[in-house]
This record gives C-alpha cells, structure tokens and sequence, in this order.
C-alpha cells in the first residue's frame, strides 16, 4: 500500500500548481498559446531528477505512437484548463478535474482491462456528482468553467490510462522521460502559429523577469505528474485518480493559509456560504475516495 502515500503528492503539489497557474493566466499572461509553449519548456528542464529513481531507457519502436498521443494530450488540456481558470475560483476548477472520473473506469477497461468493484463504482459517481454541484447555477445553468474542464477532464484521464498501458510495455522512468520530450516536440510548432510565435517572441523579455514564478510552477508540476505516473505504475490507475480527487481539498486549504499573506496569488472566493458549499461537497468527494479505496 505504499503507493497511497507516493500517489498523495499528486494533488498536494498539483494543487498548489493550480495557485500557480491561476497566478499565471490571470495576472501575469495574456495570451495562451505562449503561456503554454513557456510551461511545457520549463517543465522538461527537471527531467533529469528521473535518473534518481531510475535510468529510461530508449523506447520499443511500437510504442512510439502511443509516447507521442500522450505528448500531444499533455499540451492541449493545457488550453482549456487556463480558460477555466479565467473563468472561475481556483478550487472550483481543480475539483472539475473529476469530471475525469466519468471517463477512467471505461478507459481502463477498454485499454488496460481494469475492473473495479460495485462500491468503488458508486465512489466515483459520488465523486462527479460533486463536481458537478459545485458549479450548479440552477435551471441547467453551469459556468463556462464546467464545459471547459470537461474537455481537459477527459484529455487528462486518457492520458493516465495511456500511461498504465506505457508501463506494459517499458519501464516507468522510459514511458514519463520520452513523453515529457514528446510534449516539447509537440509544442515547437506553436512557433510557427503567426499568433503565438509572435507572442512568444514579444513576452520573451517578461518570461526572463518571471522566469522563476515558471521554474516553482513547473517544480510543482513536474513533482506532481512524477507522482502520479509512478503510482500509477505500481496500482490500477483507476485508484490512483481516485486518490487525485483531494486536490481540491488542498487547493482551499491553501487559499485558506496564505490568502492574506499572498493576495495576488490566489482567485478564490471566500464568503461563508460559497465556503460552506464546497466544504460539504469535497466531504462527499471524500467519501467517494474512500469507497475508491475500500
């Protein structure tokens, strides 16, 4: 059971990304193609904390497709994920992420032939109902944040079940490094998008001025996938997920903890009752984690 305590810094350090990020979007960059060509550039620099664990190894030429699919979805969950976060409270948008759990169980079973028990299937229901509720407006309203992460919700969940599948075929650290370089080949050619390649250009000089806000964020992200991947390589990838539904927990606690100190950093609403709500519904995702793990 060891790999519950590795797959916990999934969403501690992915949730304090998620503060990161919304710094990023909404204070920092206008224009989210760059942003993103800027983070997955970053992001590659820390590779090379793999070879503390394990040393990769060059991939079996069959599973080369798959490596690139899982670059491609690490790149473009990216857009609607910083949509979202324009769009809505920090919090609210790392809870949607469990959206994704619509997706994973009947993933796995058609990728990897994962199948999970009754109670475990009612825990992720509890899980998305959550999410869900959480961005309820009434009368089938729901903010533009809900659609938006549905899309990265789904990209994100394909992307561990192509991972699980990986660890079939190669070792963890082979499947994580190739595909990390996977994402910086897929996003060179946002360079030669008119838009974004003139947009990287011109905020080169305010990404070397806040070139470190990037290096904690892509820390952070890094340690998370890093995390995540390598649970995932040692339990079925539909519990591991399930352990990345606290995400949202942290991501409030945060706000919490360092709001007053670091105004800037957070977009979270924090009057009694909206508090109150995603309180009683993270107690139910909660739930649902544990009939997960049960």
């Amino acid at each position: 059971m060891g790999w519950i305590f590795i797959a916990l810094f999934d969403p501690i350090l992915h949730g304090m990304a998620n503060v990161f990020d919304n710094y990023l979007t909404n204070r920092l960059w206008k224009h989210t193609g760059s942003l993103v060509f800027y983070a997955i550039a970053t992001n590659v620099l820390f590779i090379p904390l793999v070879f503390l664990v394990q040393r990769p190894d060059f991939p079996p030429s069959s599973a080369i497709p798959w490596i690139i699919l899982v670059g491609i979805l690490d790149v473009i969950y990216l857009f609607p994920y910083y949509r979202a976060l324009q769009s809505d409270d920090t919090s609210t948008v790392s809870s949607l992420f469990s959206l994704g759990y619509l997706f994973v169980p009947l993933l796995a079973f058609f990728i990897v032939d994962e199948v999970l028990g009754v109670h475990q299937y009612l825990g992720f229901a509890l899980i998305v109902i959550s999410s869900v509720a959480i961005t309820w407006h009434g009368r089938l309203q729901f903010n533009r944040s809900f659609f938006y992460m549905a899309t990265a919700s789904f990209l994100v969940a394909l992307e561990a079940v192509l991972y699980k599948y990986l660890f079939g075929e190669m070792s963890w650290s082979t499947a994580f490094v190739w595909s990390n370089v996977a994402s910086l080949i897929v996003v060179v050619p946002l360079l030669l998008w008119h838009g974004t390649g003139h947009a990287v250009k011109n905020s080169w000089g305010q990404f070397k001025k806040k070139g470190h806000i990037f290096v904690v964020e892509e820390l952070l992200t890094f340690g998370g996938a890093y995390a995540m991947t390598y649970a995932i390589a040692l339990a079925p990838v539909t519990l591991v997920e399930g352990i990345g539904a606290l995400q949202p927990f942290f991501v409030l606690a945060y706000a919490m903890i360092f709001r007053r100190a670091l105004p800037n950093m957070f977009r979270e609403s924090m009057d009694r009752k909206r508090i109150l709500k995603k309180i009683a519904f993270f107690g139910i995702m909660a739930i649902g984690v544990i009939l997960i793990l049960k």
